[in-house]
């Protein structure tokens, strides 16, 4: 069945881009509403402040993620409470903020998921439906790529590589299975930023409420905070964090097998909109489908023959 929470929890910070104070709310919802934004402060008709979780409203992937609605109104910095959400398993949500950009906390998911653990989450009387993986995609991006794949569940095989001498290269294979696994493995990984490029984005006016409370900063030595890495991998699980919630604006709980080389938020936008753009990528399934193994082992080797 469908989900949502059993009631509402609010949640105040500062903003990573404009270093604004938001307050939001995260309110239940009906079967079949989705993930809504709607922002308080715009005064206009209902429908103008409300802004669907799509991947089809992403209008920004720098530095963060940013959907706008048709009027023009928009909120940013969405990734990480999509990702708590996603990874929790929540279908339906209204998330009321009064600004255009959500806070970033510690820069993790953990304090949405610590949130949603404490109000509980309530079983709606509808079935659930999951966006599943039909047969194998590429997509790629000078040198990063996403190669996708059928599965039963969401695996996530990502690979980062950066210059410097604490993270090169990390790969971390991942499957997302129930929210304690997600909330121990994935949700308190924090973003991450050099030193370098944080001065430069500063001096742009860009990231006014950036600080080593809510990222890891690496100078050319190693870590700038005085904490320490809460996991290993902490760097790639992070990119993990943020697909888990930008592939979320597909609108459903995902199926599939995604193998990422070097993403990041445009990268998965624009595999979405790949996976979007042909009906023979993708069907819908209930709960009954995706326990039938019979069924899906069919369907999986039929697919993968007809991409050959």
């Amino acid at each position: 069945m469908q989900k949502t929470i059993n009631q509402s929890f609010n949640i105040e910070g500062v903003t990573l881009h404009s270093g604004e104070r938001s307050n939001l709310s995260v309110n239940p919802a009906t079967a079949n509403t989705g993930i809504v934004f709607r922002r308080v402060d715009i005064k206009n008709s209902n429908e103008e402040s409300l802004i669907e979780a799509k991947f089809n409203n992403v209008s920004v992937s720098d530095l963060c993620t940013k959907i706008t609605n048709k009027f023009g109104i928009s909120v940013s910095t969405i990734e990480h409470l999509m990702s708590a959400l996603h990874g929790t398993g929540i279908d339906n949500a209204i998330v009321e903020v009064d600004c255009d950009e959500l806070p970033i906390l510690d820069g993790s998911s953990l304090e949405y998921v610590r949130n949603i653990e404490e109000v509980g989450l309530k079983s709606l009387n509808v079935e659930k439906k999951y966006l599943s993986i039909s047969r194998p995609i590429v997509f790629s991006m000078n040198d990063s790529f996403v190669k996708v794949s059928p599965s039963d569940n969401l695996e996530i095989d990502y690979t980062i590589s950066y210059d410097h001498n604490l993270i090169k290269e990390q790969r971390f294979n991942y499957e997302l299975k129930d929210t304690n696994q997600f909330k121990n493995l994935i949700s308190n990984c924090r973003t991450f930023g050099f030193k370098d490029e944080v001065d430069s984005l500063r001096k742009k006016g860009l990231i006014a409420g950036g600080s080593l409370e809510n990222a890891i900063v690496l100078d050319k030595k190693g870590i700038v905070n005085n904490e320490k890495l809460r996991q290993e991998n902490e760097f790639v699980k992070h990119k993990i964090l943020d697909f888990i919630g930008d592939i979320y604006l597909l609108g459903y709980s995902v199926k599939g097998a995604f193998e990422i080389y070097k993403g990041g938020h445009r990268l998965t936008h624009e595999t979405m909109n790949s996976i979007m753009s042909d009906q023979s990528n993708w069907r819908l399934i209930n709960e009954e489908i995706l326990n039938d193994k019979n069924y899906q082992n069919t369907y999986y080797t039929k697919s993968l023959a007809a991409s050959l």
